[in-house]
């Protein structure tokens, strides 16, 4: 199944998944804001697909094309916009309270955080990404004129390439606490592949660097999940040549991460990311099949 996903990739066809989830957070930001989620206001500039498009004309089209995918993969998108928000949360905890100045975005396809936070001017901010994903995003952000000075673009296929040999090369500074984010990526990869690309995300964070990463129930990939709309999303994914590959406990997510070198801070499932984020009346129904954790690294 994997091998889909990377000879999709290596054809140099960028993340499907990606511009699906650039569509969700620029549908967000079409409402108002009272009902707005994230409010990524550069999700747009990467969704190319006419129909996306035509799915946020108006507010009204936007929350009815948001409703209609929550009803079809339930918990999803609570995952895809909330655990944005829980990285913003981090962000600004580590900046201001930790002094850390340089932010990793692993897989980082078409997020926006670098973007949405220009009152953190001193932030150095690394992308690594497949290259075709990321050529797609540095194109985009040309052909709309943002230069984006404060990204150092590393491109890498971590089934593959060394991250550390990625990041020397772009002036990452190992020696540095940092802020890692690893979202939307550990389950479309096997599982010697996951605790490797962990070990090496282990061997670039100083001592006292964040690592945010999120994770998928196994239920979910050996089908097994009484959640209809997480039985969809597998079936999607599989579809468009990228499955869901990696499932895994909260408990075993910790317990990876430890034997990489970092230590437990925090967990969150979707419930707990709707119930903090999610407002008075959230759009997005939290479907608990999905999780994101925090760890520190020793």
């Amino acid at each position: 199944m994997a091998e889909r996903r990377a000879k999709r990739l290596s054809s140099g066809q960028p993340s499907a998944t990606a511009e699906i989830n650039a569509q969700m957070r620029a549908a967000d930001a079409t409402l108002s804001p009272g009902h707005r989620l994230v409010g990524d206001s550069y999700a747009r500039y990467f969704v190319s697909n006419p129909r996306y498009r035509l799915l946020r004309l108006t507010p009204k089209v936007a929350l009815a094309g948001l409703v209609g995918f929550d009803r079809l993969f339930g918990g999803m998108l609570a995952e895809i916009l909330l655990r944005g928000r829980y990285v913003d949360e981090v962000l600004a905890d580590r900046y201001f309270r930790a002094n850390i100045r340089q932010t990793v975005l692993i897989g980082a396809g078409y997020d926006a955080t670098a973007l949405r936070h220009p009152v953190l001017r001193d932030m150095r901010w690394f992308e690594v990404d497949h290259p075709a994903t990321q050529q797609a995003k540095r194109a985009a952000l040309e052909r709309i004129g943002i230069k984006a000075d404060n990204i150092v673009f590393a491109a890498a296929d971590l089934g593959r390439d060394p991250l550390l040999d990625r990041l020397k090369e772009t002036g990452f500074d190992i020696a540095e606490p940092s802020l890692v984010t690893w979202l939307g990526v550990s389950y479309y990869l096997g599982d010697e592949v996951f605790r490797r690309a962990l070990a090496d995300i282990a061997e670039v964070c100083a001592p006292g660097s964040t690592l945010v990463f999120d994770y998928m129930d196994a239920s979910v990939i050996n089908g097994t999940t009484h959640f209809q709309g997480a039985r969809r999303a597998a079936r999607s994914v599989q579809r468009r040549g990228e499955p869901y590959v990696l499932g895994m406990s909260e408990e075993e997510a910790f317990q990876a991460a430890e034997e990489a070198g970092f230590e437990r801070v925090e967990a969150l499932r979707v419930t707990e990311l709707v119930g903090r984020y999610g407002g008075r009346r959230p759009y997005c129904r939290p479907d608990d099949y999905m999780g994101v954790v925090i760890v520190r690294r020793r």
